[in-house]
């Protein structure tokens, strides 16, 4: 008795993980997601023209991407890299910490920006002109465990704030005024 309930326990269990396992294909082909790695998965949601809020939950942290569909949640790890989400903004922000893919809006969609990223030393990690997604954010995707300086310009203004890529840092910046 004791075996067959072992053995059922354990098909529960195989089973189980197959559900998960074709529950999560089916929620990456049911968005465009499927075939992507982690990284490409961040840069098509974050770039997405739809409107947010988006149909799923889209967010990520400073180690994964974390998606739901409302029943089921699927994380997916970013490995080296870190990747952060600035909005400039002129008028108005929102208080953020993790960047809510599917949902958080800046005030400045599509619109172009020179962008310089150095570390503390002063070394520049990168500087070059970005534009923001239709969500008004802009995401870059930098090395783990620096800490550094992040300039923002556009029409004249300019934005700087400290940044951190280490394991407890935000993945969203909002604290970036545009000021004459």
């Amino acid at each position: 008795m004791k075996r067959n309930m072992l053995f059922a326990l354990l098909a529960l269990s195989i089973s189980g993980s197959a559900i998960a396992a074709q529950s999560d294909a089916e929620f990456l082909a049911a968005h465009g997601l499927a075939g992507k790695t982690t990284e490409q998965m961040v840069e098509a949601i974050d770039g997405s023209t739809q409107a947010r809020p988006l149909p799923y939950n889209a967010g990520i942290t400073s180690t994964e991407l974390k998606l739901s569909d409302g029943t089921h949640q699927f994380s997916y790890p970013l490995g080296d890299k870190f990747y952060l989400s600035f909005a400039p903004y002129l008028t108005q922000t929102h208080p953020c910490f993790n960047h809510s893919l599917s949902g958080c809006r800046g005030e400045l969609a599509n619109t172009p920006f020179d962008v310089k990223v150095t570390d503390k030393s002063g070394k520049v990690l990168m500087q070059k002109k970005m534009a923001s997604h239709a969500n008004g954010f802009v995401g870059i995707w930098l090395p783990r465990d620096i800490e550094g300086t992040i300039e923002v310009s556009y029409q004249g203004k300019k934005a700087t704030a400290p940044i951190a890529t280490h394991t407890s840092s935000q993945t969203c910046l909002t604290t970036l005024p545009l000021l004459g």
